[in-house]
Formats: structure tokens, C-alpha cells, sequence
């Protein structure tokens, strides 16, 4: 079994636009390849898992969202920084796409999806990071059992003031995925 680092999508790979809603909106942050590469080079999988409610909320189709994800893919692995799996959770309890329309076990903090991921790469929860800019992604982490961190980039900075008032002090948090990578390698980050 093999460790994995599970990293949130927008706010942490690419950048915070709200809804992604076109392949020409994906932006990664400039630091994001350089870190997937040094996490590649750890023998980490990189997995990413995402909640995409804008497609229960009609904002965008599972096609659109196929081909923001084939760019992001692309774009990535240019910079020889290619990701081993992408799981998403297109549902929202408040959608408006019946299909869509529902409380889930996939949507983060929700472990479905996760789970998934463990079972099709191999992976080992006890050597495995979860790394976002939320809580929930960094309640999806701690309920899969892995160690996590948040990054301030995204919505990561209002996120972080939450910390304390829920009971999640102490949670590792880094500026960005770069630093964030580092602190989950081992290769002389600090996080605070």
C-alpha cells in the first residue's frame, strides 16, 4: 500500500473563481506543479477530490466539468507534475438539478469518495495527507484517518479563523500547497 497526499481542488491546485465553470477558467496556482512534483518524487499518489456542486446547482454539466478536468490535467502534467485520480462529488442537498438534489455520503466531509480512492490506488490511510483550503476538506482527512493541513491560499485564511471555534486548534496550516507538500514530505517546512 502506498501513501497519498488527497489535495482539494480550487482554492488549493487551482485558483478560488467561485464556480469554474469553462476549461478556460482553470488557473493553477503558480506553486501547484512544483509541489505535485516534489510530492511524485516522494512517492506519494496524487489524488484529487472535490466538491463540484455547481453542477447540482446548474452552473455547469458533468461534460463541462470533464473537460475542466482534462485541462487541469494537461496543464499539470506539462509541467510534469501529472495526478494519478480526480474523484468529485457533483451533489449539493440545496440543488437545483433533480439528479443532483441530495444529501450525500460523497460530498466533503463525507468519506465516500475517499474510501473509493483507497480501495482502486492502494492506499495507506496511516501514511496519507489531506490538503485544502476548507474544513471540510480538512474533516474529510481526519475522518479518513489521515494527517492533515490547510493552506491559506483559496478561502484558506477565513477558514483558519475558524479553527479554534470548532475545535480543530492546532490543525497544521501552510501557506500554500508548496509549503503544505513540504511539511507532509518531510523536506523542512514549518507550518503554524
Amino acid at each position: 500500500m502506498k501513501p497519498a497526499i488527497f489535495f482539494d481542488r480550487d482554492g488549493t491546485i487551482l485558483m478560488e473563481m467561485g464556480y469554474t465553470a469553462h476549461p478556460s477558467l482553470v488557473q493553477p496556482y503558480r506553486s501547484a506543479p512544483e509541489a505535485l512534483r516534489l510530492a511524485k518524487a516522494k512517492d506519494f499518489l496524487l489524488v484529487v477530490v472535490t466538491n463540484q456542486s455547481g453542477i447540482a446547482r446548474g452552473r455547469l454539466s458533468e461534460p463541462t466539468l470533464t473537460a475542466i478536468h482534462q485541462r487541469m490535467t494537461e496543464m499539470l502534467r506539462r509541467e510534469g507534475a501529472a495526478l494519478d485520480a480526480i474523484y468529485y462529488c457533483p451533489h449539493h442537498p440545496d440543488g437545483t438539478v433533480g439528479a443532483y438534489r441530495q444529501a450525500c455520503l460523497c460530498r466533503k466531509p463525507g468519506t465516500a469518495l475517499g474510501e473509493a480512492a483507497i480501495r482502486d490506488l492502494g492506499i495507506d490511510p496511516a501514511r496519507s495527507w489531506a490538503i485544502g483550503d476548507k474544513v471540510s476538506d480538512i474533516r474529510f482527512g481526519l475522518n479518513l484517518g489521515l494527517r492533515v493541513c490547510l493552506v491559506r491560499t483559496g478561502f484558506g485564511m477565513d477558514e483558519e479563523q475558524r479553527l479554534g471555534e470548532i475545535g480543530l486548534a492546532g490543525t497544521p496550516v501552510a501557506d500554500d500547497i508548496l509549503e503544505a507538500v513540504k511539511l507532509a514530505t518531510g523536506v523542512g517546512a514549518t507550518s503554524s
